[in-house]
């Protein structure tokens, strides 16, 4: 079967019939409501909207997060726009995480300005913030733009290089890797599970 829309062409001469089927009835279902969303997606009883102060919990809820091990868990990420500007430093390669900001910064607590500067934040009664990892920040930079600062880069946990590690900027969207020796805003995060 050979399919025209106007430029694109689909070819599902290999493709299983029951497949090409499919494809066919999600384009022509048109405007047709979405399905509802699997359990985990549905609201959690007592939740606030992502976006919006987590009374007890320290900070904004971020959304849920899915870690590189499964395992799904919340974000609470500080109210302010950062907690000070520092270098990530040293130099080094570190096998540390894309996804795990809570195992980096601990592993970095002691060695980098930046993850020590995020882990001296309290909130609601809540010491155990974080340097998001990658990832992590790339959540809140989808679902929370708007509450970070434009005018400077954020740090993360994750390195990129011996020199280098990751970086964001709410300005332009951009993540770059940085030199560690750059002066950024640091943004705490914290975690829970459900």
């Amino acid at each position: 079967m050979h399919i025209t829309l106007n430029t694109p062409t689909f070819n599902f001469n290999a493709a299983p019939p029951a497949l090409a089927s499919a494809f066919i009835a999600a384009l022509l279902r048109g405007s047709e409501q979405d399905e509802p969303a699997p359990v985990a997606a549905q609201a959690i009883a007592g939740r606030p909207q992502i976006g919006e102060y987590w009374q007890g919990q320290g900070g904004v809820y971020g959304g849920d997060f899915r870690a590189g091990d499964g395992s799904i868990y919340g974000l609470i990420v500080a109210t302010e726009e950062d907690v000070g500007r520092a270098r990530w430093a040293p130099d080094g390669e570190r096998g540390l995480s894309d996804w795990d900001g809570l195992a980096n910064t601990q592993r970095l607590r002691n060695e980098c300005p930046a993850a020590k500067l995020a882990t001296e934040y309290t909130r609601d009664e809540h010491s155990d913030f974080y340097l998001p990892a990658r990832r992590e920040l790339l959540l809140g930079a989808a679902n929370l733009h708007d509450t970070f600062g434009k005018e400077s880069w954020y740090w993360t946990s994750t390195p990129y290089s011996e020199s280098y590690a990751w970086a964001v900027d709410f300005e332009d969207g951009l993540v770059l890797s940085l030199h560690r020796f750059g002066e950024f805003r640091v943004r705490p995060f914290r975690r829970f599970i459900y």
